[in-house]
């Protein structure tokens, strides 16, 4: 009866063995998969922004197309956006990263919020993407329709020093309108949302592509109106700041907003510091675009990026090594 318990134990224990060495094999076989990419084991970190924010869908969107196609140790992390994302890039916290244009240009020389710190020229444009609108948003029954009725009120408009902040700041401004006319909250997008919700914010702005989730959100359970930049506005800020362009946020955007809305837009880059590889830089630049429809699929935003423009109207120089590919796609000369 012993001899045969024993038996039984030393069969099991060596199906025991048999299936951890196969679920081993099985691992490795998956590491080896990812270890033959081009960029195997190397980290890429892609700096987003807010999770309400399209920056961090497609940034979690591009990671994965990283370590899927290239190998790479790929991460996307949270961050206040633009201005902070360009300030890390510069001092090589990470591989790629979100921001727009006109923060760009201020970091790169050294103006507006950056001229304390100084140039950030070690900053390169990886490609020109797709466009942010800002979306300056309230509760319809506030009655709020224009920039003069934002005078005395509650209004988020975004984390301080952030590209969103700058932003509305320069469009208030030009309005006519400084802080000290308004109450002035530094707060996130989900921040400035819940603000609304919860009856402690009048208007959030927010500078993103659209749909943005968190209006949308809002609009599903609230009548929201949408206060637009007039058209002068802008282009009196596009002779100050040229990153600044007339843009127009579509009629039924957003629930119950039935016609277009004038605003400000501006584009929004990929970014990198001048110290990364070139050959490097290629493949991320030539992944993202062969892998086009799967950003697409993380955000309808996407759908506006074109390598026939990703080296348009750049604020700051390229990497060279985006610049090999847009060459040998001769979209650059």
């Amino acid at each position: 009866m012993k001899k045969r318990t024993r038996l039984v134990f030393i069969l099991i224990l060596l199906l025991v063995i048999t299936s951890a060495c196969g679920n081993s094999a099985d691992e490795k076989a998956e590491g080896e998969g990812k270890a033959a990419g081009p960029l195997a084991g190397q980290p890429v970190t892609i700096l987003t922004g807010g999770t309400s924010g399209i920056y961090f869908q497609l940034g979690n969107a591009l990671a994965k197309i990283y370590g899927e196609e290239l190998g790479a140790q790929t991460s996307a992390q949270t961050t206040g956006a633009s201005a902070e994302n360009t300030a890390k890039i510069s001092r090589k916290k990470a591989e790629l990263g979100f921001a727009m244009a006109d923060t760009v240009t201020d970091a790169y020389t050294g103006e507006g919020n950056f001229a304390k710190a100084g140039a950030l020229s070690n900053v390169r444009a990886v490609a020109s993407l797709y466009p942010n609108y800002m979306q300056i948003v309230a509760p319809k029954k506030l009655g709020i329709k224009t920039l003069e009725d934002l005078k005395d009120k509650d209004l988020a408009v975004g984390a301080l020093g952030s590209g969103t902040e700058i932003m509305a700041k320069r469009i208030l401004e030009e309005a006519g309108i400084t802080y000290d006319d308004v109450n002035a909250d530094f707060l996130s997008f989900s921040e400035g949302i819940e603000g609304i919700k919860n009856g402690t914010t009048d208007v959030a702005f927010l500078s993103s592509g659209y749909p943005n989730s968190g209006i949308m959100e809002l609009a599903a359970t609230d009548e929201v109106e949408i206060i637009p930049v007039p058209k002068e506005i802008t282009e009196s800020l596009q002779k100050k700041y040229p990153a600044f362009e007339v843009g127009s946020i579509p009629a039924n955007t957003y629930k119950g907003v039935k016609r277009d809305k004038e605003t400000v837009k501006v584009n929004n880059l990929l970014i990198t510091h001048k110290d990364l590889p070139d050959e490097e830089v290629y493949l991320l630049t030539k992944t993202l675009f062969e892998q086009l429809d799967a950003l697409q699929n993380a955000h309808s935003s996407a759908k506006h990026i074109e390598l026939e423009k990703a080296a348009l109207k750049l604020p700051l120089p390229l990497h060279p090594g985006a610049e090999k590919y847009y060459k040998e796609k001769g979209v650059l000369q």
